[in-house]
């Protein structure tokens, strides 16, 4: 057990909360566990008593309890969130948070609806996503889709108070002329059949209610909690109370969770989790393998929602510093801004790969074009490579917040 002990205390004290496959193999750490020293570390930490470890009081209904520590690692990303993101939500005195507060949500949920629709596989682009959400009487099934996500939006943005009828309500919205006969609910609130998720298994049907009335109560009492949202997240993934459209009602329960609580936290998680999807159900995935240790699920959306917070804080000062000279850009222009913003760290790139990047259908001088005016106005960089080809990199002196991991 010292061994444990050790190890678990250095997870929490360190800079990276080990997951499992650290744990097995970890050359820098000298860690090297076999199977059954990692159910016995499991079990320990579960068990594990430190003034660090919270204890959340929501049912379990395959692990003792569900928790997470307050490990170095999770501390540095709340240090960096209070540096970078709540003078912007709750002073309002950046171009994040705007006058125009309106067009700024609107923009959001455009936002949102793309990430999402990226996620469960509907591909669209955002011009005709603006579009759809103007129409009725929609026939196509992708149409109706997009056109329920913008009216969940607008019913989370009225702040509906956090219950379980107003939570199935929002389930209506989103699956309204959507589902088929077998995955329609087949109790008051949430489904009666078992369901299963790659090799996980939601929660049984009989204690489904039990476990939701547990979070509806925690988030009544949880206003203050700054992992509030994330937790409220996971937990509608653990237990999975529908046939269908669980992962997008934790996403959108989450902004929902965010807009009510008194730690606001940007509303860009879908569109942030579409760009880096594989990270996403690790962290999932991690969480479950490790009995509901929810520090991998928590550390890994706080340092999404910061680094993504930071793209738009970035583009929207390479605004501001345009302006100072009399240059404006367009809409368009800002979205690929974005891109390059959001995929900087892959460094150099041809025009094929901002194609790419942007998901954008365009003629080689057509997109040359775009990124020769950037290189203009000094956003890019470029260089010739030895096959004789235009490459570019973003101009890294424009970036001027970063967080302290970069």
């Amino acid at each position: 057990m010292k061994k444990y002990n050790e190890i678990l205390l250095k997870a929490i004290t360190q800079t990276k909360y080990y997951n499992n496959e650290d744990l097995r193999v970890n050359k820098k750490h000298n860690i090297l566990l076999s199977g059954q020293e990692l159910k016995e570390y499991l079990t320990y930490k579960e068990d594990f008593e430190h003034e660090l470890k919270v204890e959340l009081p929501l049912k379990s209904f395959n692990s003792k309890k569900i928790y997470f520590y307050k490990s170095n690692e999770l501390q540095n990303l709340i240090n960096d969130y209070n540096e970078f993101i709540v003078g912007d939500l709750f002073e309002k005195e950046s171009g994040i948070i705007s006058s125009d507060y309106q067009n700024l949500v609107l923009y959001q949920i455009a936002s949102e609806i793309e990430g999402t629709s990226k996620i469960e596989g509907v591909n669209t682009s955002r011009k005709r996503i603006l579009e759809i959400i103007n129409k009725d009487n929609l026939k196509n099934k992708e149409d109706i889709y997009i056109k329920n996500m913008k009216e969940a939006h607008d019913y989370i943005f009225s702040l509906p108070q956090f219950n379980e009828d107003n939570l199935f309500k929002l389930y209506e919205i989103l699956t309204n002329n959507l589902l088929e006969e077998h995955q329609k609910i087949d109790g008051q609130h949430y489904r009666k059949g078992m369901v299963y998720i790659s090799n996980h298994q939601g929660c049984s049907p009989d204690i489904i209610k039990e476990c939701m009335d547990s979070l509806f109560s925690y988030v009544k009492d949880e206003a203050n909690n700054p992992y509030l949202s994330f937790i409220v997240h996971y937990y509608i993934l653990y237990i999975h109370p529908y046939y269908d459209f669980n992962g997008r009602m934790a996403r959108l329960v989450s902004i929902w969770i965010s807009l009510l609580s008194k730690n606001k936290l940007p509303k860009y998680i879908s569109e942030a989790i579409n760009e880096d999807k594989n990270n996403y159900y690790k962290a999932i995935d991690n969480t479950r393998n490790s009995k509901n240790d929810l520090t991998y699920f928590i550390t890994y959306l706080l340092r999404l929602s910061n680094n993504y917070y930071l793209v738009y804080k970035n583009l929207n000062q390479i605004k501001d510093d345009l302006a100072l000279f009399g240059v404006s850009i367009t809409s368009t222009e800002s979205y690929y801004l974005k891109r390059i913003i959001i995929n900087s760290k892959k460094g150099w790139f041809n025009y094929k790969g901002f194609i790419n990047f942007s998901n954008i259908n365009i003629t080689k001088q057509g997109t040359l074009k775009i990124l020769n005016n950037f290189l203009g106005l000094n956003i890019l960089k470029a260089r010739i490579n030895n096959r004789n080809e235009k490459i570019f990199i973003l101009n890294e002196e424009i970036i001027k917040f970063k967080l302290n991991d970069d």
